[in-house]
């Protein structure tokens, strides 16, 4: 409470930077250039610079830490009830100020460089493979309006599409079929920069340490392992592993009133969607391959669980396990050791 503040309303070509002395005095608040941010960042003493999680905060968290500086970035939905009712970047500056004071609050943790490149190749892998879907379900919808259905898959839509741009098929209209075609173009060249960025991705997990000892966990691939490292780090911006299983969405939610304490499901639209499918994916795997006769103590727990819950609830509960045991493997660096059953 005793630090002067810099609260940043960052965008792309102005950034509204508001300073607060140590007595809540707002000294200025005025949009500026990002060059000049980096300027007021360099020529400041260490003191406290606030921001919302939004596009490109880590950028400008780890250029704020550079020169000495704290940074609290905090998500927009915690932001928005501190901003007046008039929606304008001086006001939402004055918000991420009085947002940063508030006792309780979330604060996004900075990634390295190291962290955000995975993080980097994921995300547009995950973009090229809603392309590569997308395209193919506009072709089999472009087939079906002439009446052509072909089952799902890469491999039956191979079929259809050189069934139906062979020279000497009359099926369709030759304008139809210099659609189809330039479509059949795009789709292979997404398909094969989606292998490009796969391949990209691999190698910088085989490559790392940390991720090599998250593979290590029942269920997590070289996919899990590069979302766990992505969204983890190395564990130091979480408490606990609890926390961490928070953030990625592996924990109920509760509802309680009067003492009453309720856990519901997860919830199914916060947190990290994508690992956390990934992760559920993997425990499925893990959970269909359990041997007759366990041999840790894991094992031994999952076979239980599944007998008592079903499989899918066991599944999750295994990922809220995994995304625990990762961050305790990433925050005191230890490799995987599962306990053995006892004799």
């Amino acid at each position: 409470m005793n630090n002067t503040v810099i609260s940043l309303d960052l965008a792309k070509h102005v950034i509204q930077a508001a300073k607060f002395t140590r007595d809540a005095v707002m000294q200025f608040n005025k949009p500026m250039s990002p060059d000049a941010v980096i300027q007021l960042l360099a020529n400041t003493k260490p003191c406290i610079v606030a921001m919302e999680g939004c596009g490109s905060f880590h950028y400008w968290g780890r250029v704020a830490e550079r020169f000495g500086h704290k940074v609290r970035a905090m998500p927009p939905i915690k932001v928005k009830p501190f901003i007046g009712s008039q929606k304008t970047d001086a006001n939402d500056a004055v918000g991420i100020y009085v947002a940063c004071r508030q006792p309780g609050m979330t604060f996004c943790q900075i990634k390295p460089i190291g962290q955000q490149e995975i993080q980097s190749i994921q995300t547009s892998r995950r973009m090229l493979e809603r392309t590569l879907k997308s395209t193919g379900n506009h072709i089999g919808a472009l087939l079906y309006e002439y009446g052509f259905v072909f089952a799902k898959g890469k491999k039956a839509l191979r079929e259809a599409v050189a069934q139906y741009l062979a020279p000497e098929s009359e099926a369709l209209t030759p304008a139809v079929k210099a659609v189809l075609t330039t479509l059949w173009e795009q789709y292979q060249s997404t398909e094969k920069h989606f292998d490009i960025i796969t391949k990209q991705l691999n190698q910088h997990v085989m490559q790392s340490e940390p991720c090599q000892r998250l593979m290590e966990l029942e269920g997590v691939g070289e996919i899990g392992a590069a979302g766990l490292y992505a969204s983890l780090g190395d564990g130091s911006g979480f408490k606990s592993g609890r926390h961490a299983s928070v953030y990625v969405g592996a924990t109920p939610k509760q509802h309680s009133s009067g003492g009453k304490v309720v856990m519901l499901g997860i919830d199914k639209k916060g947190g990290d969607k994508s690992l956390r499918a990934t992760l559920f994916i993997g425990a499925l795997s893990a959970v269909s391959r359990l041997p007759a006769e366990p041999k840790t103590e894991k094992q031994r727990w999952l076979i239980a669980l599944v007998k008592r819950v079903g499989t899918k609830r066991a599944c999750i509960a295994l990922v809220n396990k995994t995304v625990r045991t990762a961050w305790a493997l990433l925050r005191y660096n230890q490799p995987y050791q599962p306990a053995s059953l006892a004799a």
